[in-house]
């Protein structure tokens, strides 16, 4: 090694102890619940084992933070952990992506963060963590990662890393962080301050532009509630719920009298009529999950903030949990406009960036409540290499290819309602609601769908539930692929589909007119070749 070990945060030792208390926190919170007996728990054998437990769990984590050490060359970052296992990772800086500072509640709580960097490929739990830092240490190493992954990238040599071109090429703080490092503390050294005070006096580094280039945006209250109340977000709840499962029944167990559900199911029967008490149990189930959505739609995006400092835009949000993303606009593969169903009458959607990350499925946030007239001035503001066009001229799928929208959802939803009726008799015939439902829900989808190539830029229109805009370049996409069955191809349809870079998901909008998607076609073949 030519470059010093460096170590975490001496605060890693009780994240080791949180990570344990964390994995039991449902158990601990059924058993105080519950009632425990106190005159037994006070007992010296268990006051001696719960304190033996946390001592292990204390002196593991100190060996463990011991263990742990982190080393930047000249051309990589090594990263050492493990105490009975050793486990060595080295990143090297020309497959570095993106290196994020995060905040999670344990390390908001403490005023420290973690350092997560990705590659290509990599794991969704990034290729290298560091796990507690100060929040001035985090910020430094992003910067300097960030800068030798761009030398990387642009064939420029490697800076030299040791502690004093760092400090000589970083300042301990400024805006372009998105979590921004403190200043210097007042038990700092005096050289210390001294040099902070020099660097403040100095550019940020070699993209940071005057304050006049950069550009900020932050949603408001006002926004978040709107977005959040106009998201319904059902990811967020099933993810929410599913974490509750496990001990929900006990924990309802403790609140509500015994035989509750099956007394008030009862009571209520015998008072209205199963078709009304389906209605106003579903009625309630909605509510409820609306309500769930908005509450943790808040927490996740509250303090939503975009900055961008020269050729590099930085995203931060979160409550309790402070996520930060840093990227270039050249890291960007494609723009997705997502407008749902109770948005897109007001003329609101939301902005998403598909961006080469470890987790292919992953699409970030660029604005989550936006006026659609208002997204070409975002876009010309934060990524001026991407447009959005107008979309009145785009080619849409023709008449022909309903029935191909059309024929399955209403099979499916006839044997369904066919199944029910069956079943359950006459009061069953209210499913047969369901046909016009889904043909009016495909008629939609297929009202929907559409294409355009405008200026090197292909965008692409579908809807399953809400209607979605997806636009790319050339440049960034992968793969494009038709495909038809063979009375589509007597009909003169097809199914387009392409993969940017970064993302394992295709995008694809299905039987368009055969002759629309020929140009397309002959756009990206190299060879120029039309469709076989």
């Amino acid at each position: 090694m030519n470059e010093q070990r460096r170590m975490l945060h001496p605060i890693y030792v009780l994240h080791g102890l949180f990570s344990v208390l964390r994995g039991f926190l449902p158990v601990i919170v059924i058993a105080l619940l519950r009632g425990p007996d106190w005159s037994q728990l006070l007992k010296w054998y268990w006051i001696a084992g719960v304190s033996g437990a946390v001592v292990l769990i204390l002196v593991l984590s100190y060996l463990n933070w011991r263990r742990f050490g982190y080393w930047l060359e000249s051309d990589r970052i090594i990263i050492r952990s493990g105490l009975m296992f050793r486990d060595e990772k080295t990143i090297y800086y020309s497959r570095i992506h993106s290196v994020n500072v995060e905040q999670p509640l344990f390390h908001r709580l403490l005023g420290v963060a973690q350092l997560k960097i990705e590659t290509p490929g990599g794991s969704k739990t990034s290729d290298g963590i560091l796990h507690v830092l100060s929040k001035q240490d985090a910020a430094s190493i992003q910067q300097l990662l960030r800068g030798q992954a761009r030398a990387a990238h642009e064939g420029e040599p490697a800076q030299h890393t040791n502690d004093d071109a760092v400090r000589a090429d970083i300042p301990v703080a400024q805006e372009a962080n998105v979590v921004a490092a403190e200043s210097v503390s007042a038990d700092a050294s005096a050289s210390e301050r001294a040099f902070a005070a020099d660097n403040s006096r100095q550019p940020a580094d070699r993209d940071h532009v005057p304050s006049a280039g950069e550009s900020t945006l932050r949603l408001d209250a006002g926004q978040l509630l709107g977005a959040a109340a106009t998201s319904f977000n059902i990811g967020l709840v099933a993810a929410f719920v599913g974490g509750l499962y496990s001990f929900a029944d006990d924990f309802l167990e403790l609140l509500l009298p015994e035989h509750f559900f099956e007394n008030a199911l009862e009571d209520t029967v015998s008072l209205m009529p199963s078709t009304l008490l389906i209605v106003v149990v579903t009625v309630i189930i909605i509510g409820f999950a609306w309500l769930l959505s908005l509450v943790l739609y808040i927490i996740k995006y509250s303090g939503f903030t975009v900055k961008k400092a020269g050729e590099r835009i930085s995203i931060s949000y979160g409550l309790l949990e402070k996520k930060t993303y840093q990227f270039e606009p050249k890291k960007v593969q494609a723009i997705i406009l997502d407008e749902g169903l109770v948005r897109q009458p007001f003329g609101y959607t939301e902005v998403k960036l598909q961006i080469v990350s470890s987790n292919n499925e992953e699409r970030l946030m660029l604005h989550p409540f936006i006026k659609k007239k208002e997204v070409a001035e975002l876009l010309k503001q934060f990524l001026p290499d991407m447009t959005l066009p107008q979309l009145d001229g785009m080619t849409v799928a023709p008449r022909r290819s309903l029935i191909y929208y059309m024929r399955f959802p209403l099979l499916f939803a006839a044997a369904a309602c066919a199944g029910s009726i069956a079943y359950f008799g006459w009061p069953a015939v209210w499913s047969l609601l369901l046909l016009p439902l889904v043909a009016w829900w495909r008629v939609c989808c297929h009202r929907a769908a559409g294409m355009m190539l405008k200026d090197g830029q292909l965008t692409l229109r579908r809807r399953v539930i809400n209607r979605t805009t997806y636009f790319t370049r050339r440049p960034r996409i992968v793969v494009m692929k038709v495909k038809r069955t063979r009375g589509q191809r007597r009909n003169g349809v097809i199914s387009l589909s392409v993969h940017a870079l970064g993302s394992s998901l295709g995008y694809g909008v299905a039987c368009l007119n055969q002759k629309d998607v020929e140009p397309v076609w002959r756009w990206y073949s190299r060879n120029g070749a039309g469709i076989e």
